[in-house]
């Protein structure tokens, strides 16, 4: 726990007061590093009754039904990739899936977008959006061509060995 509190609290400016379900061995030590760091005394708690031991409870509940939605979901994500590759006659169910998307605005604007999912669901942070340089706004295929050419140019200067003549691998 101290070294969570030390490596989360090492981005994140820490609260004046921490809640622990647990007693924290180090919890002086913790609190003084985490108020040096801040600037300001932080105090680090373990409530044994009380509003703010009910707010640890409600705290433990979420995290625990937030867990099982997770699970849940990786399951269910699971399943579907397995399908998938059954149906597409996949050696394996794949990893990574890309979905690209292009738009305007009235012939202004030209976007082309990439979202990205796999086993664990979608991909947030591997999003990617794309301003239209070269195609015209009223053709769509020419606009695609340019997302997918500008993407796979990537994929093969990040990563070479995952590329081959006939373009990126699969899974």
């Amino acid at each position: 726990m101290t070294d969570f509190l030390m490596q989360f609290y090492e981005e994140v400016p820490p609260p004046k007061r921490i809640l622990l379900d647990r007693e924290l061995p180090e919890a002086t030590l913790v609190s003084e590093a985490l108020s040096e760091r801040a600037e300001r005394k932080v105090e680090i708690e373990r409530p044994q009754r009380g509003a703010r031991k009910k707010l640890i409870e409600q705290a433990r509940r979420n995290a625990e039904e937030a867990l099982e939605r997770r699970m849940a979901e990786s399951t269910t994500q699971g399943k579907l990739l397995a399908e998938l590759a059954e149906f597409f006659e996949l050696p394996e169910p794949p990893k990574r899936i890309e979905v690209y998307d292009n738009s305007h605005i009235m012939g202004t604007s030209a976007t082309g977008a990439m979202i990205v999912a796999g086993p664990e669901g979608f991909r947030k942070n591997s999003y990617r959006k794309f301003n239209i340089k070269s195609a015209r706004t009223d053709d769509d295929f020419g606009m695609m061509r340019e997302v997918l050419e500008r993407r796979f140019a990537r994929l093969e200067k990040d990563d070479p060995d995952r590329s081959s003549a006939n373009g990126p691998t699969c899974c």
